[in-house]
Parts: structure tokens; sequence; C-alpha cells
């Protein structure tokens, strides 16, 4: 049985392409920030529910604060039905 996973990003495409080929891994902190996928027709939705602007500053500068904001700000994860 194969598993289909579709993935969507819902913030701006050029930003999530322009950082991909300058410094992935602030592409990576972009997707997890605010994206959705599919598994087995069951949708997810990811946010982080603090500011994007410094966590992608932190990403930058110094790797590990980043991972600081991100556990302690927390992301969500909403899960539905249906197709994206």
């Amino acid at each position: 049985m194969k598993k289909k996973l579709k993935l969507n990003y819902q913030g701006s495409r050029f930003w999530l392409m322009f950082w991909t080929v300058l410094f992935f891994p602030i592409a990576l902190v972009l997707l997890v920030s605010n994206s959705r996928f599919e598994i087995d027709q069951k949708v997810y939705i990811l946010q982080y529910d603090g500011s994007v602007f410094w966590l992608c500053f932190w990403t930058i500068l110094l790797f590990p604060i980043a991972a600081i904001l991100f556990f302690i700000n927390g992301f969500s994860i909403s899960v539905g039905e249906g197709v994206l």
C-alpha cells in the first residue's frame, strides 16, 4: 500500500525559493511556521505561534536561540478531513 504526501506552503513561494537557494535552514523554518500537508485523506496544518521574523532572525544569527524560541512559543497542529 502506497502512502501519498501532499505538501502545501501557505506563505509566499518567492521567499521560500529565495531562502532555499540562499540559506536552507530559513526555508525549513518557513515550512514549519505555516504549512499544511495531507496524508491518507487527513489534512494537518502547522502554524508557529510566535513571531516568524524573530525565529528567522535567530536562525541566521545563532541557531540554538531559534530552537529555544521554537520550543518556548510552540506551534499548533490542526487535523481535519478533506482535500488540500
